[in-house]
């Protein structure tokens, strides 16, 4: 944003702040008329500060995945390597519930040369945290890390209502203590291979 006038900096932090919150909202799916009204500008102002809808979604979706970056990096810097385990999986899970943008990112597949180096680097994050507390005695050692990604999506996917039950306002932290105690080393072997890159 650097050289551009005050009205058009206003502009510009309007359309990201609304497509932020839409994206969040909507996923990826929404659309340049939605996020226009939502920052109450009109389209010719949404293309004079971005060339596509693509491309502002991708500096919204980078600034979230990086954001998640950051949390699982303090989770791997966290003194206590099960508690910084534990730490992963809840900010995995918890961010791709406040934002279905991001989880429909992280469910894509290919994208920018940004968004995977973004990728790679959270899987090195997510590949390090889980090897670090395996070491640790507190990750069974069968467990991949391969199979933490999903662990966060089945948690994050959790419905609000099931069998005619409604979920409490601590389900979540229930269903995450749950799959957290079942990455404890200890149990029955786990059946079958880990998830692997699509060839």
């Amino acid at each position: 944003m650097a050289g551009l006038r005050a009205d058009a900096r206003r502009s510009e932090a309007a359309l990201v702040a609304a497509a932020r919150k839409a994206v969040a909202e909507v996923g990826l799916d929404v659309s340049t008329n939605e996020i226009v009204k939502r920052a109450g500008v009109g389209p010719g102002t949404f293309y004079r500060r971005f060339p596509s809808r693509q491309a502002l979604l991708e500096t919204i979706l980078l600034e979230v995945i990086g954001e998640l970056e950051d949390k699982a990096r303090a989770a791997l810097e966290d003194p206590d390597p099960g508690r910084g385990f534990a730490r992963l999986l809840r900010a995995f899970t918890l961010s791709q519930v406040e934002n279905r943008g991001l989880s429909d990112a992280l469910a894509a597949q290919g994208g920018s040369p940004e968004a995977d180096k973004a990728r790679d680097r959270l899987r090195d994050l997510i590949r390090r945290t889980t090897e670090r507390a395996q070491r640790a005695g507190a990750v069974r050692p069968d467990l991949s890390w391969t199979d933490v990604p999903f662990l966060a999506a089945a948690a994050a996917g959790m419905t609000q209502n099931c069998l005619d039950l409604q979920a409490g306002a601590t389900q979540r932290d229930r269903v995450l203590a749950v799959l957290l105690a079942g990455t404890a080393n200890s149990g029955p072997e786990l059946p079958g291979e880990a998830a692997a890159f699509a060839k």
